[in-house]
């Protein structure tokens, strides 16, 4: 399948790179199959720039991200699991979590990083925006009455 280009909404905005920097993104984007343009990266870094040092400078959605039963993960959180030693990450987007290019719940990453019948929950690691500290996905879920037990 040969992928559509999305077009720049304003070819005549430039904004300059260094040589490197360019190397590394053609290099990042070939191996995404360009699932991005190049503009869309750049667009995607000035936001996170923004809403990281500048945040009045820019309108970001609070009510944009992923709801897991009683966790909310907001858009920009990150996931990992771990599977034969080897880490899989996967990030939440808008109101989705995108593994592969694909929608996925948190259980289907887990299953799908480290194969069937695992408990998302006990696997998932979850590093929220601005934060620096990955947590279980079990421990951000809280502590759970018991079936039958009264509130």
């Amino acid at each position: 399948m040969i992928p559509t280009t999305r077009h720049h909404p304003n070819y005549e905005a430039s904004l300059p790179i260094t040589a490197e920097e360019y190397r590394q993104l053609q290099s990042a984007a070939t191996a995404t199959f360009f699932e991005l343009e190049f503009w869309e990266i750049g667009s995607m870094a000035i936001r996170d720039w923004l809403a990281n040092n500048q945040p009045q400078a820019i309108a970001l959605p609070a009510v944009a991200g992923y709801q897991w039963k009683n966790v909310f993960l907001p858009n920009g959180t990150v996931l990992r699991t771990v599977f034969n030693g080897k880490n899989f990450h996967c990030h939440v987007k808008d109101d989705g979590i995108k593994y592969e290019g694909k929608e996925v719940s948190p259980s289907g990453f887990a299953n799908a990083a480290g194969g069937t019948r695992r408990n998302a929950w006990k696997v998932v690691w979850v590093l929220m925006p601005n934060t620096s500290t990955w947590t279980l996905a079990e421990e951000l879920r809280g502590k759970r009455r018991p079936r039958g037990a009264k509130a």
